[in-house]
This record gives structure tokens, C-alpha cells and sequence, in this order.
């Protein structure tokens, strides 16, 4: 004897539009570094938001946190270089614990680095940039 379920179990888009409002405007590249970056659009369509690992992946045998961390800040400087950024605010790091934020305050952008172990590795282990000009909504 098998169970199937009922199809009118299943949930549709209209029925989470109801109940939660509008979906987020997200996508998620796949990029061929092996890591996903996921974006925000705000209301008109431009970047309001950008998450990816903190650490680059790596092939190499031996990985090294502190390289792979290197290697994504250094995407990251082409992805939104510095006159995209502006001038630097202010630098700041809280710690409560084991879990750190690090952020960087630029005229147009900020850059937080999250982590929540104290494993490097963790895939908790995140950078977000949000663009000041271009609220999420």
C-alpha cells in the first residue's frame, strides 16, 4: 500500500503572495569560481544588495583561509571597485563571543563580513555588500 499526496496539499505562489506579500527580487549566480553570489534589486531594478562567501573556493590540496580570503576580497575589488565605493567612512569589528562582524563604511557602499564560528570554514562565514543609493525593499 502506498501513500500519495493530495495535490491540493501542495503550495502555490499565489497562495504565499497572500499570505507573506511580494517576493524578493533575488537572483543567484552560479559563479565558475564554484561559489554562489546572490543579489538584491531594489525597487527600480538596480543592485541594492550582494552576498557571497567570505572564502574564495579552492582545488588545492592544502587550503589556506587566510588565501581563499585574499582571493575574494580580491573579486570582490573588481566586482565593486574602489571609485564605485568612494572614500572609506570608517572601519569597525564587533565581537560577541565567537560570532564577528567586520564592516567597512564607504560613501556609496557598506562592506560587512560575518562570521559565526570560529571555524574559517564555515559556510556561515559571509560578505554582503549593500549599495546606500539603492534601498531593499
Amino acid at each position: 500500500m502506498s501513500f500519495l499526496p493530495s495535490a491540493t496539499a501542495q503550495i502555490d505562489s499565489t497562495a504565499l503572495r497572500a499570505k507573506f506579500g511580494p517576493p524578493l527580487n533575488r537572483e543567484t549566480f552560479h559563479l565558475p569560481a564554484g561559489f554562489d553570489l546572490v543579489v538584491d534589486y531594489s525597487a527600480r531594478g538596480r543592485v541594492c544588495q550582494m552576498q557571497m562567501p567570505a572564502l574564495m573556493p579552492s582545488n588545492a590540496p592544502v587550503t589556506n583561509a587566510d588565501d581563499m580570503k585574499k582571493a575574494m576580497y580580491n573579486f570582490l575589488a573588481e566586482l565593486v571597485p574602489s571609485p564605485m565605493r568612494g572614500k572609506e567612512k570608517m572601519a569597525s569589528a564587533e565581537m560577541m563571543g565567537v560570532p564577528s562582524m567586520i564592516t567597512t563604511d564607504y560613501e556609496n557602499v557598506t562592506i560587512s563580513e560575518v562570521q559565526s564560528s570560529a571555524d574559517p570554514f564555515d559556510s556561515k562565514h559571509t560578505i554582503t555588500v549593500r549599495f546606500k543609493n539603492e534601498p531593499c525593499e
